[in-house]
């Protein structure tokens, strides 16, 4: 019978630990200066591209792109009530931002997905925020633009005919996602079972057609403003062609990560299968 020393076992043990502390503090120090990295670069972009509440200027670093999404979805996150810029009027603030660059950049549709829905509830204050942000912008010469909220069917717009207005905003929140699919499935299944609908009437063409009408268009491309790319359950269905970007450890939404998500965009191939 062959025994083990436990000094022997003691070495092995010390030395395993002190090559994982090793790795650990190697990893340690690589994440850190990756952080700073990351940080420092989107200092500069936020330097270079800075839109000073002017369309003009917004429009002058679009127009050299091959081409620009028709919609646009942007994943925002609720920051704490303590934080600067946090709370729902953060959120607010944040899809005012995004109204505003979308409109001077000519994209006219918007969607805007937040987890929680924290504004689902205060869309007119949504509208007054849009409207004084819009204002600094283009002063009297204000654009129209329309907040649609598909789950509660709420629409709210600055012109009379919705249709004529210059963007359109969709606000989103996680019911949007699987939940709607679920439901959708349920009453496809009740509607098969009443005879109300046949068995070979449900397609690929009739299921993207419902989600459309329920959640919106499939957007070209989503910008997500946060440190990972954290889809946090945004309709799944409505991302099979959409072209993604963002900037690791970004926090916020900032102009420099979306005119950056813009020239990606320009760039970028889309590819369809057969």
């Amino acid at each position: 019978m062959t025994t083990t020393h436990p000094r022997g076992n003691m070495v092995a043990f010390h030395f395993r630990h002190a090559i994982l502390l090793v790795v650990f503090f190697v990893m340690s120090i690589a994440r850190n200066v990756q952080y700073v990295y990351n940080k420092l670069c989107l200092r500069i972009f936020s330097m270079t591209y800075y839109p000073n509440k002017s369309p003009q200027i917004i429009r002058d670093d679009v127009s050299k792109l091959g081409k620009l999404p028709k919609r646009i979805s942007c994943i925002v996150s609720l920051r704490s009530d303590d934080d600067e810029n946090g709370g729902c009027d953060g959120v607010m603030g944040d899809v005012a931002e995004l109204a505003a660059w979308c409109l001077s950049a000519g994209v006219p549709s918007l969607t805007v997905y937040e987890y929680n829905g924290c504004v689902k509830s205060c869309v007119a204050e949504l509208q007054n925020a849009v409207t004084k942000n819009l204002r600094a912008y283009f002063g009297l010469q204000t654009p129209s633009f329309t907040i649609k909220v598909p789950h509660t069917n709420e629409v709210v717009s600055t012109e009379a005919n919705s249709g004529d207005a210059d963007l359109e905003i969709a606000v989103l929140l996680r019911v949007d996602g699987k939940p709607t699919i679920v439901e959708l499935a349920r009453t496809i299944g009740e509607l098969t079972a009443s005879k109300e609908l046949l068995p070979d009437d449900i397609t690929v063409k009739l299921i993207d057609g419902e989600l459309t009408e329920l959640v919106g268009p499939e957007p070209d491309l989503l910008i997500c403003f946060g440190p990972v790319l954290d889809l946090q359950d945004y309709p799944p269905w409505h991302l099979r062609l959409t072209e993604m970007y963002w900037e690791p450890d970004n926090n916020s939404v900032n102009y420099a990560v979306f005119i950056r998500a813009l020239k990606k965009f320009a760039q970028s191939r889309v590819n369809l299968g057969k």
